[in-house]
């Protein structure tokens, strides 16, 4: 078994400020574990535990539906909490434009992972980066005050593959491997 999710992985540019960001962040104090900037990414399906003989259908679909989307050109915007600054569990950064597109995406992604056995997701997608976890809702007041008032630079995003991945918890936080890029408009024919 192994735990996969399918996700759209950040570009360098919005990869760094997202990192100074959480660096700005972890200096507000709060038991919050903080996703390392590598590994921030937009998860479009978490596939949980999944047997290797459904690696080989998950790569084809990538391929399908990648290859019927244009890279999307989004823009990190803002930061917040789900399921609020008031009692955060998890904090984000929020998208705008491309939403429409993104929210077309994991539709489909959703309806081939259904065809290939996996439980429909429970959740409706939300684009969002998430940036940290809650451990405790005790000493968070500074951080959700500074959050509240952050300004935060406009900073665009080029989505342009969806990523196979497969995560391997650690004590020091979960080491993501690549196992399929498919690129973002990128049509594939086999003969």
């Amino acid at each position: 078994m192994m735990r996969l999710f399918i996700a759209l992985p950040l570009g360098p540019q919005a990869e760094a400020y997202l990192g100074e960001v959480a660096g700005l962040l972890k200096q507000k104090g709060g038991a919050v574990k903080w996703v390392d900037a590598r590994n921030i990414h937009l998860t479009v399906r978490f596939l949980g535990d999944t047997e290797e003989a459904h690696v080989h259908a998950l790569k084809e679909l990538l391929d399908t539906v990648a290859g019927r989307y244009s890279p999307v050109e989004a823009t990190i915007d803002r930061l917040g909490a789900f399921p609020n600054l008031r009692r955060p569990r998890v904090f984000w950064v929020g998208l705008r434009d491309g939403l429409d597109v993104l929210e077309n995406l994991a539709t489909e992604v959703e309806q081939g992972v259904r065809r290939l056995g996996f439980d429909p997701e429970q959740k409706r997608f939300k684009p969002h980066l998430t940036l940290g976890r809650v451990r405790k809702n005790q000493g968070l007041d500074s951080l959700t005050a500074f959050i509240g008032s952050f300004e935060f630079v406009e900073t665009p995003l080029r989505l342009d593959r969806l990523v196979l991945f497969k995560s391997t918890l650690t004590p020091r936080g979960p080491i993501y491997d690549r196992l399929h890029e498919a690129m973002l408009g990128e049509q594939r024919f086999e003969g």
